[in-house]
């Protein structure tokens, strides 16, 4: 795309989300924020302490769900019932079928919602057969468990027509949301490239931004459903 996102240092990403924390209280908007965010802890060294501390965030905020790893989904289910788990996750390069077993692990331990990176390499080379395949397993399965699908498309990679395609080959497959980022890309949400995923989808599904969100009203008033952000830029927030 020509308005690809470079992820500032955390540091700017803190001190942006505190500059708007004033507003968003005045307005009256934190609990709409609050609702509508997956609270994410997907660093590759974040501990079972920061697990816990996001359930309890989860918990007392009312957040939509804590976002983990695979590996963290029955430990963070002792502390809520609100557990989303990554699938694939960041690069969504490995094999269908492993992605399916890695998806039905996390749903036996209780993950309620799966955000799967989509094998975008191979869908931005032209060969989508892998992604249908991916698409079509892991959401019947999910679905037939009651578990909602996010599909993660690492939008900074594409321009506005595979965005096009990639939400048109989604909603062939029923996914529930379609996801900008997973917050380890060249780049984040941009208004941009949400913009166009909404248009396509239409109400048929949901939108969730996700990655360098430092004013998460902007998302939700375009009609972003879900956000996604980590513990230190929702503290900022409060």
């Amino acid at each position: 795309m020509t308005d690809k996102l470079q992820l500032p240092p955390t540091e700017t990403l803190y001190a942006k989300a505190m500059e708007v924390s004033d507003e968003l209280k005045q307005q009256g908007q934190l609990d709409r924020i609050k609702r509508a965010t997956d609270l994410a802890v997907l660093h590759p060294t974040a501990t079972a302490t920061d697990v816990f501390r996001a359930c309890e965030i989860v918990e007392r905020e009312g957040c939509a769900t804590v976002c983990v790893a695979p590996a963290h989904v029955a430990y963070a289910k002792r502390f809520t019932d609100r557990v989303c788990s990554v699938i694939g996750f960041p690069h969504g390069n490995t094999f269908p079928n492993v992605k399916w077993r890695e998806a039905l692990m996390a749903m036996e331990r209780g993950a309620i919602e799966l955000d799967m990176v989509i094998n975008y390499g191979q869908f931005l080379a032209g060969r989508a057969t892998l992604v249908r395949r991916e698409l079509k397993d892991i959401v019947r399965t999910a679905h037939k468990g009651g578990v909602k699908v996010k599909v993660i498309l690492e939008t900074c990679y594409y321009d506005p027509a595979q965005i096009h395609d990639a939400c048109d080959l989604c909603l062939q497959y029923d996914v529930d949301w379609v996801k900008t980022s997973t917050g380890f890309g060249s780049g984040g949400a941009s208004m941009a490239a949400v913009q166009v995923m909404l248009d396509v989808c239409g109400g048929r599904c949901q939108v969730k931004a996700s990655g360098g969100i430092t004013d998460p009203l902007v998302y939700l008033n375009l009609g972003c459903t879900r956000l996604g952000m980590g513990l230190k830029s929702f503290e900022a927030l409060q």
